[in-house]
């Protein structure tokens, strides 16, 4: 989860989420509410994390096959066909 969160920041999250979802949570307590807002955030950034884990992975692999691409250009001379 993103480290330089606050518990400011996070506790603002999960009021907005609540808000949003208050009429479909309205058959909880309060407390419950609060609960699954506060886990709605944590799925939030865990998510989000292993979005940009993977987004980062995929920039490296293009970036690998574009290198092996231009070794192989210089090596035969042209393009590789593919």
């Amino acid at each position: 989860m993103r480290q330089n969160m606050s518990p400011k920041h996070r506790k603002a999250l999960a009021t907005k989420i609540g808000k949003a979802l208050k009429e479909d949570t309205s058959i909880l307590s309060n407390e419950m509410q609060k609960i699954l807002a506060d886990d709605l955030v944590t799925a939030f950034f865990n998510r989000l994390d292993v979005l940009t884990h993977a987004k980062n992975n995929q920039a490296r692999h293009d970036l690998t096959i574009q290198c092996s691409d231009e070794a192989l250009e210089m090596i035969h001379g042209h393009p590789r066909e593919g």
